[in-house]
C-alpha cells in the first residue's frame, strides 16, 4: 500500500512539474511557491518530515503534509508581502477550512492512515516577506482550526 501511495504522489508530482513548465507562474503564484519552500524548510528544521507538497483532489488542496511525533499535520500556508492589510490566518474562509479537510480525508483514506494511531491536524504557516523579497517573520500556528462531526471550527 506504501507502494501506491509513493507511486501516486509520484505521478502527482511529475504532472505539476509538466504543467509549470507550459505555464508561466503570475508574481502572486510565485510568492505563494516561495512561501511554501520557506514553510517546509521551516518545518523540517522543527523536525517535521515533508510527506506531501500541493496535495490535490478534485475537492480542494493541501500545500504541505507533514508528520512529526504520531502527529500528522495538514498544512495550509500563506504568503504575504509588507504591509500585509490582513493577518494571513484570517484569509483561510471557512470554504477553503471545508475544501482542505475534503482532501485531508481523501487523502488519509487513500493512504490507510488509522485515525486512532496517528493525531491528525491542520495548521498554517504564515510567512511574510519584506518589499524587497526577503522573509521578514514565519509563524507556525498548530491547530489553526479542526475537524468536527459537523465539519470543522
Amino acid at each position: 500500500m506504501a507502494i501506491m501511495g509513493f507511486l501516486r504522489g509520484l505521478s502527482r508530482s511529475l504532472a505539476a512539474l509538466l504543467r509549470r513548465e507550459r505555464e508561466p507562474l503570475s508574481p502572486a503564484s510565485r510568492l505563494g511557491r516561495r512561501g511554501e519552500r520557506e514553510a517546509a524548510d521551516h518545518l523540517k528544521r522543527l523536525g517535521y518530515t515533508i510527506l506531501e507538497r500541493n496535495y490535490r483532489i478534485r475537492q480542494g488542496e493541501i500545500d504541505l503534509v507533514a508528520f512529526r511525533d504520531g502527529v500528522l499535520a495538514f498544512v495550509e500556508v500563506r504568503a504575504q508581502t509588507e504591509p500585509a492589510m490582513v493577518d494571513a490566518l484570517y484569509t483561510i474562509t471557512r470554504r477553503k477550512q471545508r475544501r482542505i479537510i475534503k482532501a485531508a480525508q481523501t487523502y488519509v483514506a487513500l493512504n490507510a492512515v488509522e485515525r486512532g494511531e496517528v493525531e491528525l491536524r491542520f495548521d498554517v504557516v504564515a510567512v511574510l516577506f519584506n518589499d524587497r523579497g526577503q522573509r521578514r517573520d514565519i509563524r507556525h500556528i498548530e491547530g489553526a482550526f479542526q475537524e468536527t462531526p459537523k465539519g470543522f471550527t
